[in-house]
């Protein structure tokens, strides 16, 4: 196949649009529908389906595009192991990070991994579970952090650690020196800012929440863990969530965690992922081993 062809149809797959292919590449859209029809004539089926509103490609255009992606992933882990030869001296390392994990990672993980390899260079997307999968998938990131994903077989698990969510509250609750876990009665006559649906913690306390046939008092939705946290600080109301995401707040005392009473809670569980059949470079698996070591999100 030609590498022009398969570009070309690579970049309209991806943005969905003729149109936006050809102003990038600053080339007429019939140039660009022309370099279709000829990779669809080479390989004698059809590739692209045009619609109302951009393109999208058929069954056998995933089946290449799946294709081209790997053969992508495949030259990316040869030029890495190249690197390795010489060092790690260079090379890049792509992670998609559950907004829970950031602080987790720059603070425990980060400082060791650059001063042994001070040259990499990486790229950190944050997103929410449902984003991190999608990223390891689309092979937009090497690794993966997330909490309580739906197991998927296109990931494969590096490691997986339980992490319970927590009741948190501000240490001028009346709650915050009880001495029981908290009854999920009792939690949902609280005002409490809950994580949007897309999120590991959200879909678990939904999951919770329908078990229970309870509604928690939301105050506040939010598809954002740090206005969560500081809705707890600000002694606005409550939230659940692992307690390794407050680390920091909990060891300063503005925030305290408290156990919940209900064992569905004790099932939150952080992740490592990685695209199962992806050969990852050697600099990567580094920094996956240096996190699972040094992070305490991995930590029981």
């Amino acid at each position: 196949m030609d590498d022009k062809l398969t570009s070309t149809f690579k970049r309209v797959c991806e943005q969905g649009s003729i149109r936006a292919v050809a102003i990038a590449l600053e080339q007429e859209p019939s140039t660009i529908s022309r370099r279709l029809t000829a990779l669809e004539n080479e390989l004698g089926i059809q590739l692209i389906e045009r619609r109302k509103k951009g393109v999208k490609p058929t069954e056998a255009g995933e089946l290449l595009l799946s294709h081209l992606r790997g053969q992508a992933a495949e030259f990316e882990a040869l030029r890495a192991e190249f690197d390795a030869l010489r060092g790690m001296r260079r090379g890049r390392v792509s992670l998609a990070v559950g907004e829970g994990f950031v602080s987790d990672l720059i603070k425990n993980a980060l400082p060791g991994f650059k001063k042994a390899y001070p040259e990499i260079t990486l790229t950190i997307r944050s997103g929410s579970t449902d984003a991190v999968v999608q990223d390891i998938q689309d092979d937009v990131a090497h690794l993966g952090f997330v909490f309580n994903a739906i197991p998927d077989r296109q990931c494969k698990v590096l490691a997986h650690v339980a992490q319970p969510l927590e009741l948190l509250v501000n240490p001028t609750s009346g709650w915050a020196k009880t001495a029981t876990p908290v009854s999920i009665s009792s939690l949902a006559a609280m005002q409490s800012a809950v994580l949007s649906s897309g999120s590991g913690i959200g879909a678990m306390v939904r999951e919770v929440e329908a078990r229970y046939g309870v509604r928690l008092n939301r105050t506040m939705d939010a598809n954002s863990l740090v206005a969560v946290r500081d809705f707890v600080r600000e002694g606005l109301g409550v939230t659940v969530l692992p307690a390794f995401v407050v680390a920091q707040e909990i060891a300063d005392g503005t925030i305290v965690g408290l156990p919940l009473d209900a064992p569905e809670f004790a099932q939150g569980e952080v992740s490592l992922i990685a695209r199962a059949g992806r050969r990852l470079p050697e600099v990567a698996m580094k920094l996956a081993n240096h996190a699972i070591r040094s992070m305490q999100a991995f930590q029981v």
